[in-house]
């Protein structure tokens, strides 16, 4: 009993020489004191938490080799082994733990509509219901810093590049034909509707090694994932109508929807410059298929087929008659993407497309039967790995493009080419801190109808500068097929065109207010040219071509300061010169105009449940080239402008009552002239100036949306 008592004594004694004490203090790696850090020994309830010093202490039972843990939001948690009844005094670093959902992101070249997406400048509505556009996703994208407005094609032209050099893609995979069909100097307009779409990415440059194909300009759509619910829509248009049904499933959804257009109703009661003898009319179907397949899989579908045509006389400089133009077009997409989840931080992905196009053109006495062929497919892995993001992947572009010309004298005169392009990518995004991130890529494409490959490196960054605001940087390659008319033309002759990107880029984002500012400069190598004598000749073709852009585009956004108004501002300065086809050296192309000014204004009026938008665009003029004149494209037109206002009421839950009218001032806008083939008596070359169609547009329609529990409201979509 009296030794039991001794060593219970004993024990007693010896507890606070075998309690080890642990002391120090926690910092980041600038040195800043930590509070809050929670500091303890794993396995175990011995620890504490640092104070406002970011200091700590503690006393521990623990006996032998012991893991001593510090950890804290935000922060990478620190470990190390100590050896337990010794006492520690310590001074421990812990380092920031990049989060990618808020830490920076690479913005310089892009523009992006998305609710999904932080950062953002637009929102998937705005591409609808920007007055102005016609709820065509190029006609807003052109209320853009970076493009002109070029009111005879209605195509994206961006940053002193053609509309050829803007190629576009539908969850992910390449659109071969993107534009509808319609007479020369008459705007065309996508073919794929934006309210299908949760998310627009439009890049003004410098953008992501996995898209080839395009020397200045990606446009990227991500189609809507599963519907919300079951859903009938019926728009009724001054122009034609459409009815769309959704049907929505536990793990699916399916869309399919019918269109009829024809503008002859129109046309005969708005006059029009041209003589129409069939106005334009078409009809298209749309499918869509959403399957979820688990938690992190999803199968998509889209089909679309459109048959489409007009008949018109068009004025002509050449022929007094005017150019009888009678066009058939079938046009056919189908595209289908898989995205299949591989554990927490991988993704595969697999997307394929079909597109063919067929297009019957009978122009006086001369029949144009043209097709197009296309197959894509593409498939990468992503993953996360600690501080880095990789994707890797490859993909393989076919196309086969024939075009078979009848003349008067029944002669004919056929061309054709076709060519896979096998391409891989790699790129990576290593978030180095919370604000600063580096992105690496490379890409090789490999050309089968030149038996030749390109390399094309692309290096960007971005650096959070403040808590709203960031710096982002970006160069690449980028290589491209020449236009479809060269290569049916000199295609044994010629090779791909170059464009190299260099971009700066500042924005800030804070609490309904956006503003961008961006520097660039572009040039161009090996750009195709020939002989203005010999253009049917081949061998006068080369890649000797070669140009520039550079400029700056701002961009500011208030959706704050007005209540319930909204509106943004852009402004691009635009210097581009370029030496290419028939070009005698570097000149201004006639595509690209010095100033261009867009401002859109939106305001809800929820008295009377009504949204007013109204968008003025403006550029200062593009050159032309008059003959009579000893210098090429020294020339300008009057400056372009144009004011247009749209209106949309919520005359039911349901229903929707949208008007809209383009050029309300009615100025008679001129995008260039054509000349006559040969002078006149005098010597002298007439001219014929290039057009509206009509000085404006107008548009009525009803849009009525019917549910099973008849309580839906489209108050949202204004």
């Amino acid at each position: 009993m009296k030794n039991s008592i001794l060593t219970a004594l004993f024990n007693l004694l010896c507890i606070p020489i075998l309690l080890g004490q642990i002391t120090g203090q926690v910092h980041d790696t600038d040195g800043e004191p930590l509070p809050g850090v929670s500091v303890y020994i794993m396995g175990s309830y011995d620890g504490t938490t640092t104070d406002i010093e970011g200091r700590f202490s503690f006393r521990t039972y623990e006996v032998g080799e012991q893991t001593l843990v510090a950890s804290f939001i935000g922060y990478k948690t620190h470990e190390e082994i100590l050896t337990m009844g010794e006492s520690h005094r310590l001074d421990i670093r812990l380092k920031e733990e990049v989060n990618r959902l808020s830490g920076v992101t690479i913005t310089a070249g892009s523009f992006e509509a998305s609710d999904e997406q932080k950062a953002t400048v637009l929102k998937p509505l705005d591409i609808a219901m920007t007055a102005g556009a016609g709820a065509d996703v190029s006609g807003a994208l052109n209320m853009l810093p970076g493009t002109t407005t070029n009111g005879e094609t209605g195509r994206l032209f961006v940053r002193g590049g053609t509309a050829n050099e803007t190629q576009a893609f539908v969850d992910g995979i390449w659109v071969s034909n993107f534009y509808t069909t319609t007479p020369s100097n008459v705007p065309s307009r996508g073919r794929f509707d934006p309210f299908l779409f949760k998310g627009t990415f439009f890049s003004t440059g410098g953008y992501s090694a996995e898209y080839g194909q395009a020397l200045s300009s990606v446009l990227s759509l991500n189609s809507l994932d599963l519907a919300d619910e079951t859903i009938t829509d019926i728009s009724l248009m001054s122009v034609g109508g459409a009815v769309a049904h959704t049907q929505r499933w536990d793990q699916g959804s399916v869309y399919a929807k019918i269109e009829y257009m024809n503008l002859d109703p129109y046309m005969n009661l708005v006059k029009q410059t041209y003589d129409w003898k069939d106005g334009f009319t078409s009809a298209n179907g749309t499918f869509m298929l959403r399957q979820k397949i688990n938690k992190q899989d999803m199968l998509k579908v889209y089909a679309t087929y459109d048959r489409s045509g007009f008949h018109a006389i068009i004025p002509s400089i050449n022929n007094p008659a005017g150019d009888d133009t009678k066009v058939q077009n079938d046009n056919t997409y189908l595209n289908a993407t898989y995205k299949k989840g591989l554990g927490d931080a991988g993704m595969a992905y697999f997307g394929v497309s079909y597109g063919l196009y067929h297009q019957d053109t009978d122009y006086n006495a001369i029949r144009v039967e043209g097709q197009n062929e296309a197959v894509h497919a593409k498939s990468y892995y992503t993953t996360d790995i600690g501080s880095l993001s990789l994707k890797a992947g490859g993909e393989m572009i076919r196309a086969d493009e024939k075009e078979d010309t009848r003349l008067a004298d029944n002669s004919a005169f056929d061309r054709a080419y076709d060519n896979t392009q096998l391409a891989g990518f790699v790129e990576g995004d290593y978030f180095l801190t919370q604000a600063l991130t580096l992105r690496a890529g490379l890409r090789y494409a490999h050309y089968s109808v030149f038996e030749e490959g390109q390399w094309s490196p692309r290096v960007s960054m971005a650096y959070k500068t403040g808590e709203y605001s960031q710096v982002s940087a970006a160069f690449g390659q980028f290589h491209q097929l020449p236009q479809r008319d060269l290569m049916l033309a000199a295609q044994d002759y010629i090779l791909p065109e170059q464009a190299d990107h260099y971009i700066l880029s500042y924005q800030r984002i804070k609490e309904g207010f956006t503003f961008r500012g961006e520097l660039y400069y572009k040039t161009y190598e090996d750009l195709v040219k020939y002989d203005a004598d010999g253009i049917y000749n081949p061998t006068t073709y080369t890649n000797s071509g070669e140009g520039y852009a550079r400029g700056i585009d701002l961009f500011f956004r208030d959706a704050k300061t007005i209540k319930n108004a909204d509106y943004w501002v852009s402004y691009s300065f635009i210097d581009s010169k370029r030496d290419y086809r028939n070009y005698p050296q570097q000149v201004r192309p006639e595509f690209a105009a010095m100033h261009n000014v867009s401002v859109v204004y939106k305001h809800f009026i929820p008295v009377i449940r009504t949204q007013i938008g109204a968008t003025w665009d403006f550029n200062s003029g593009r050159p032309y080239n008059d003959p009579n004149e000893d210098e090429f494209n020294n020339q300008k037109t009057k400056y372009y402008a144009n004011l247009s206002f749209n209106f949309a009421f919520l005359y039911r839950p349901h229903v929707i009552l949208y008007a809209s009218a383009t050029n309300l001032l009615g100025r008679d806008n001129v995008f260039g002239y054509d000349y006559a083939d040969t002078p006149d008596a005098s010597g002298v070359y007439d001219s014929q100036a290039i057009g509206q169609q009509a000085k404006r547009f107008f548009f009525v329609g009803v849009f009525i949306s019917l549910t099973k529990d008849k309580k839906t409201n489209q108050l949202e979509y204004l």
